[in-house]
């Protein structure tokens, strides 16, 4: 468990600056089971996080994450073994978009909620680990569906999607490939680089829009519970927005192993 904070503060500061504070919870768990044939890894990873400028009405998100990987392996002298796995990625509480509304006052309008949009993947392939601190898995068969609530997809057009669902519908069908990478690596002492990518391509349209999602990040620990963090985020899916998604985020981070 790990709590990020960032706090600013400006009083007759002629350069100008919003009063804000930032944090984000982050939670991480992993489960590893084997015996002399299969070798099966579970990782969950949820992160919620806000955000409040002074000069601001509402709080809000910065960060909202729920993410469930499950890998099984079969145990081989070989590197590369037959494996499987599922991955589950939502969203905790609802998003929403801010626009400027009647007398110059801003309106939230709900966009997003848990499991609206969440994404479902099935797949069937090999496995590449060469350590503990590096693993790769190709999966040529895999079924992805994204799930939705009626609500969002009741109030678009005909011709418009949401988050590729269309009008009236709760889930889009996907069936295409996917390839998925987990690396972590030590730099110097007590600095730690961590990467995660996912790769997915639809055989059934558009097969050249791979959509993406990296994380990188750098961990700086100072001891045992505390820790600077730096971490970025990549995403590029067709269905969501047509062009790439990026989040940064810097700060101090407070850590509660068990």
């Amino acid at each position: 468990i790990g709590l990020l904070v960032n706090q600013s503060s400006f009083n007759n500061w002629l350069a100008g600056g919003p009063t804000n504070f930032s944090g984000t919870l982050n939670f991480d768990y992993n489960i590893t089971f084997q015996d002399e044939v299969w070798l099966w890894t579970a990782t969950a990873d949820v992160a919620l996080g806000y955000a409040k400028i002074d000069s601001e009405e509402f709080v809000k998100k910065t960060e909202d994450r729920l993410a469930i990987d499950a890998v099984l392996e079969r145990k081989s002298n070989k590197r590369w073994k037959w494996s499987s796995s599922i991955n589950l990625k939502t969203q905790n509480t609802p998003g929403y978009t801010f626009v400027e509304g009647q007398n110059n006052q801003i309106e939230r309008i709900k966009s997003t909620a848990f499991f609206s949009p969440a994404y479902l993947r099935l797949g069937v392939g090999t496995s590449y680990r060469k350590s503990e601190s590096f693993s790769l898995q190709f999966q040529p068969l895999t079924g992805r569906v994204i799930l939705v609530d009626k609500v969002f997809t009741q109030s678009i057009g005909p011709g418009d999607s949401y988050f590729g669902v269309k009008q009236g519908e709760s889930a889009r069908w996907e069936a295409g490939a996917s390839l998925s990478m987990q690396a972590k690596h030590e730099l110097v002492k007590n600095v730690f680089f961590s990467n995660t990518l996912s790769l997915f391509s639809n055989y059934l349209t558009e097969t050249k829009n791979i959509d993406l999602d990296y994380t990188g990040t750098l961990d700086m620990k100072v001891n045992k519970y505390l820790s600077a963090m730096l971490e970025l985020q990549l995403v590029y899916d067709d269905n969501a927005l047509n062009d790439l998604q990026l989040r940064q985020v810097f700060g101090l981070a407070l850590s509660v192993p068990f």
